[in-house]
């Protein structure tokens, strides 16, 4: 019997950002489990550990416990997202196989702005940004608007509102103060994208990178005057008109040539950054069929209403099996069967 350890991180009080951020919170109640309840499908014995204030109580039940592997859901510590690469860290000095990307992967996919450093290097489309430190006064030379305006290290949508498309330099003005002030972190001021949303996942089997049925994210339905991105209350508040009208198409209808294009830079990216088992590439496509690569997901969410999950089901994969697969390829790890 092998001996998984379900690691995630408990949010116990908000260090920044806002009050409704903590709705994000509640998906990953769902997403343990879901996992939970597949490993025990697998005939595997499974505990769950929360890492909370403290680390030394992880440390201390992890050596004692001497898990086989550990499945990692650990999003942030403390409440920091840029720490999400120290849990991972921490496991490879205890020579703990784990589920998911390398400490480098996630820390350097946790920063936006390296990201789109990375991508524009390799020729890889990705929309014009500038990042901001500080507030700013006045105009800013060379904008062209509309823009969106994001934190640069969160994840999950935080601080991405309706307000976050900016049309006018009064408005960027004050959401780069907004981002900076209420996130504790720079602005990443980005060219904004009109066009068809897709999100594309991605999972390692057998030695090679596939990709699972791709979702797009139907704005058709979308409130009329509210920019059509899948912001905070798109993706986590149930009862709002953003997430009513926002609808997941899976598999998305896409031309032939497009969607081998669409996978053809998804893999390319996946390989790029070294994600590991399984990740999710936010793709735009423009009104003259340009893509462009928004950001990249390593560990990206698979709590059951996901949109992983549902690419899973789509393709005729269960949780179960998606599960046992990233163990396994866990597992092998340590045992040098696969070898990054």
């Amino acid at each position: 019997m092998v001996k998984v350890v379900i690691l995630y991180n408990l949010l116990e009080r908000l260090q920044k950002g806002e009050e409704k951020d903590i709705l994000a919170e509640g998906a990953i109640i769902e997403e343990i489990e879901a996992v939970e309840n597949a490993v025990r499908s697998l005939g595997h014995h499974g505990i769950v550990m929360a890492v909370r204030e403290e680390i030394l109580p992880i440390i201390h039940w992890l050596k004692e416990y001497q898990p086989d592997v550990v499945f990692n859901l650990c999003e942030s510590v403390y409440g920091n997202s840029c720490w999400e690469m120290n849990i991972p860290a921490l496991l490879d000095l205890f020579r703990i196989p784990y589920t998911g990307s390398s400490p480098l992967t996630l820390g350097l996919c946790q920063d936006k702005g390296k990201v789109k450093d990375i991508l524009q290097s390799q020729g890889i489309p990705t929309p014009r940004y500038k990042i901001f430190e500080q507030a700013i006064i006045g105009p800013v030379k060379g904008n062209i608007f509309p823009i969106i305006v994001k934190p640069l290290h969160e994840d999950g949508s935080l601080g991405i509102s309706k307000e976050s498309v900016v049309f006018d330099d009064e408005m960027l003005s004050k959401q780069i103060q907004y981002v900076i002030e209420q996130y504790q972190q720079p602005a990443l001021v980005e060219e904004f994208i009109d066009g068809r949303e897709l999100n594309v996942g991605l999972m390692e089997t057998n030695g090679k990178v596939g990709i699972l049925p791709i979702s797009e994210i139907d704005y058709t339905e979308f409130p009329e005057g509210i920019p059509k991105i899948c912001g905070y209350e798109a993706k986590w508040v149930a009862e709002s008109p953003e997430y009513q009208k926002s609808k997941p198409i899976c598999p998305a209808s896409l031309e032939w040539v497009m969607k081998k294009k669409v996978e053809h830079i998804a893999i390319r990216v996946f390989k790029l950054f070294q994600c590991r088992d399984y990740a999710r590439v936010d793709i735009r496509i423009d009104r003259n069929g340009k893509i462009f690569v928004l950001e990249v997901n390593p560990n990206p969410d698979i709590s059951p209403q996901s949109g992983m999950a549902r690419a899973l089901h789509v393709q005729g994969t269960t949780y179960t099996e998606f599960v046992g697969n990233l163990l396994e390829r866990a597992i092998q790890r340590k045992d040098g069967e696969i070898r990054k």
